[in-house]
């Protein structure tokens, strides 16, 4: 016997149920036929299609027109914090292989694309730039940046602070508060400055986590920057 599914599901028409099989990460609101159960904002909601198959799970929020960000397509999946830890663990080691030994200044987590709807965690040296926008995530966020920062000292790297950037204007719309400041960690003093230091090609820069553009550095262009450093060689 197929045991009951433990979340409320949204029901999709024909046609998110077909962007959801596609992989897109958004089940939107006028996607949504109906809901079954009664989804608080930020809980795990299952989707599925008219005729009742599983699509996945994902953070539900009734003020958001994002009515869904599917978080995994895997009905065996548990959200556990081994679900999470797993997740993090995946996205670190995957930077090791796209980046490189250069990992002292690079985005860390990349919302959707490394499975976390609505988080963006960039690294710059000892700090951590972070930024929340979705309800789902925000909820859980104590548990991530712990596991996240537990799972860099295990590859010999100590943070010293981490920066909260949530001042986006999609916060608004998922119901969430604007603000920026230091998250405490647990046993850390928090940091005197914002601004610290990093290498980027060879290059130092000095990085303010608190008022710098985004999250304080536009570390997509890196490479486009070592592009450039080459033509100007000399000049």
């Amino acid at each position: 016997m197929k045991a009951a599914r433990p979340y409320p599901t949204v029901t999709l028409t024909k046609k998110g149920t077909k962007w959801v099989e596609n992989g897109h990460p958004w089940v939107y609101e006028g996607e949504v036929t109906s809901v079954k159960g009664s989804p608080a904002d930020g809980d795990f909601t299952d989707a599925a299609g008219e005729n009742g198959k599983y699509l996945g799970t994902g953070f539900y929020n009734s003020k958001s027109k994002i009515r869904v960000r599917i978080l995994s397509t895997n009905a065996n999946d548990r959200f556990d914090e081994a679900f999470f830890r797993r997740r993090i663990r995946y996205a670190l080691d995957y930077r090791k292989t796209v980046m490189g030994p250069d990992l002292s200044c690079c985005r860390l987590i990349h919302g959707e694309s490394d499975g976390f709807p609505g988080l963006t965690v960039d690294r710059f040296s000892d700090f951590l730039s972070a930024e929340v926008l979705s309800k789902g995530m925000d909820d859980r966020k104590e548990m991530i940046f712990r596991i996240l920062l537990e799972e860099l000292e295990t590859d010999g790297v100590t943070i010293h602070g981490l920066y909260e950037r949530n001042e986006s204007a999609l916060r608004t719309l998922e119901g969430l508060p604007s603000y920026k400041k230091w998250y405490e960690i647990p046993g850390k003093a928090l940091p005197e400055s914002p601004i610290t230091t990093i290498i980027e090609n060879g290059i130092k820069y000095r990085v303010d986590v608190e008022n710098g553009q985004k999250t304080g550095f536009f570390l997509d262009q890196k490479y486009n920057r070592l592009a450039v450093s080459r033509i100007a060689a000399g000049k």
